[in-house]
């Protein structure tokens, strides 16, 4: 069956979307787009929806590209996962519908299912030949089913804030007497404690 519009979209600009946004016609964030277009489809219209997201490869990308969940609202959650699959669900009520990647379902296609299970090297796929079988599959490849939401949903709230007393930047209480990145969580470190210590003293005055 041939697709003419994704997510409401020509797959034209469909795809141009996602090259806009990721940088590049990321085969995993075309799938994504089908995901939320069945997704949304089930939910129906009018629906205030958020989204659970499994992966933190490509499909968070899809979720924050064609619904109003993103990262910064909080209305899309992320668990690292790494299974292909989203909820889309009604925040009020937290039934919604799951989709992933249906592996039964992709061994129909084997330039997708060698992609998608690392079987061959990138340079032996084209992007072109992938994205154009993955056009051609549509929802072929993936399953569907009724969920009831039972964890991670809802906003979450910053809670209370104090300044931590090494490095004095404001942070959330619930992360103890100093902030992470001063428990020794941090992914930095200042050039010298000549550094600190200049940053301290312009937090002072």
């Amino acid at each position: 069956m041939e697709i003419n519009t994704v997510c409401k979209k020509s797959v034209e600009e469909f795809i141009g979307i996602i090259e806009k946004f990721h940088g590049w016609a990321a085969p995993g964030v075309v799938i994504g787009g089908f995901m939320v277009d069945w997704a949304q489809e089930l939910l129906g219209q009018g629906i205030e929806a958020d989204a659970i997201v499994e992966t933190r490869h490509c499909l968070p990308d899809a979720v924050q590209l064609f619904t109003p969940c993103t990262c910064g609202n909080g209305w899309m959650k992320i668990l690292d996962w790494d299974k292909f699959a989203l909820s889309l669900y009604d925040k009020k009520n937290l039934t919604g519908y799951r989709v992933w990647m249906d592996l039964e379902k992709l061994s129909a296609f084997p330039n997708i299912y060698n992609w998608y299970m690392r079987l061959v090297e990138k340079k032996d796929l084209p992007l072109s030949v992938l994205n154009q079988d993955i056009l051609s599959a549509g929802r072929n490849i993936l399953r569907t089913a009724l969920v009831r939401i039972t964890r991670y949903y809802g906003k979450n709230k910053k809670g209370e804030i104090r300044i931590c007393p090494v490095c004095l930047e404001a942070y959330p209480v619930r992360q103890g007497l100093h902030c992470l990145a001063c428990q020794g969580e941090g992914y930095f470190d200042y050039d010298s404690l000549t550094t600190l210590q200049g940053i301290q003293k312009a937090v002072c005055l």
